[in-house]
């Protein structure tokens, strides 16, 4: 899962502060030494503003195209002022062009990793790494990410973000450690909306480290935690401001600020969730169905992983799940077979 949780995910949710002298224009003197330092920082100036979103996603894709348009023109590619390397990097990033801004920022970091705008190039290209599924490459960035993050309120989602590549590379200890720290984090920080997001995507986390390092028992009982959550968050639409009812089981569920890579990885966490569900019920009927949805995403997991071609460390537990489910869901239908009829033929159970 990436939280943008980034991925992204990322997912992230607190805005990164850079240092002032990121954008600090040329000196006399500096102008003086290299004049086309001018135009270059004009060209830095009108591309920031236009990275502001739009209104509309419409808006967003026409700004960034414009923006992208301008750099490549003045062969920012190239540029000696790093900042137009940056700032080309991140907008390929944000179109989606993940190998583009691969290709930009790294030999750009490369030149000057210290620069204080990095910062906000490394973001853009850790992602670009969650995207193409290249966790080892995804890692190694965190790790030269995250250390220069000063607030614990963008620390934290990016933490979960890194303990996400730990696991995807099989480095499960580790990941359970990034996420214990993720909730401990989380639990000094203030309850909003991001830092309660960030908890609960957590505690999935945390439920399918704990399966996949051997302990079943308890990874549902993590994600029994995860799916009893319940928070109210703000929307915007046109008519103002609302609330919405926010559960940890439809949070797993997200689309548009959760991502998965690749995307039957999501299937491990929903069927963790649909396992917690048949064992937290006293009805056979509400059981079966559960079961039935349990089966479901691991059967999407085995499958998906099988036919990838790589190597999945975590496709043998899966399998064992599947089976479990499977069995499972037979004696639960069994069970509910020797039930009375429901007076109402029709309910069924709403569990997704």
């Amino acid at each position: 899962m990436r939280g943008v949780v980034r991925a992204v995910v990322a997912l992230a949710f607190a805005a990164v502060a850079l240092p002032a002298r990121a954008d600090t224009p040329p000196g006399v003197w500096e102008i003086a030494k290299d004049p086309p330092e001018r135009d270059r920082w004009n060209l830095h100036v009108r591309v920031q503003r236009l990275l502001a979103s739009g209104e509309t996603a419409r808006d967003e894709e026409l700004r960034l195209q414009a923006a992208r348009a301008m750099l490549e023109d003045a062969g920012a590619v190239k540029s000696p002022d790093v900042r137009l390397r940056f700032d080309l990097g991140i907008i390929y990033g944000r179109l989606e062009l993940r190998r583009r801004a691969v290709d930009v920022l790294v030999p750009a970091l490369e030149a000057e990793p210290d620069h204080p705008a990095a910062v906000q190039a490394l973001d853009a290209l850790v992602y670009a790494y969650a995207k193409l599924n290249q966790p080892a490459d995804e890692l190694a960035t965190w790790r030269r990410y995250i250390p220069r993050l000063a607030d614990d309120r963008a620390r934290a989602p990016e933490l979960m973000n890194m303990g996400e590549a730990e696991m995807r590379l099989g480095l499960v200890d580790d990941a359970l450690g990034t996420f214990r720290e993720v909730l401990r984090l989380c639990a000094e920080l203030p309850n909003t909306d991001s830092v309660i997001s960030t908890h609960v995507l957590t505690l999935w986390d945390l439920a399918v480290a704990l399966d996949r390092s051997g302990d079943p028992r308890g990874a549902v009982e993590t994600a029994k935690k995860a799916r009893a959550y319940s928070w109210q968050r703000v929307t915007l639409s046109p008519s103002g401001p609302t609330l919405r009812v926010v559960t940890g089981w439809t949070a797993i569920h997200e689309t548009e600020g959760v991502f998965f890579v690749p995307e039957w990885e999501r299937d491990w966490y929903l069927a963790l969730g649909a396992t917690a569900g048949a064992l937290s019920v006293k009805n056979a009927r509400e059981e079966t169905a559960y079961w039935a949805l349990a089966e479901q995403h691991w059967g999407r997991y085995v499958a998906g992983s099988s036919g990838s071609g790589g190597r999945d460390p975590w496709l043998p537990i899966a399998r064992l799940r599947l089976d479990r489910a499977r069995a499972q869901h037979v004696l639960a239908e069994r069970r509910a077979a020797r039930l009375p009829p429901r007076p109402d033929s029709t309910k069924t159970w709403d569990i997704e």
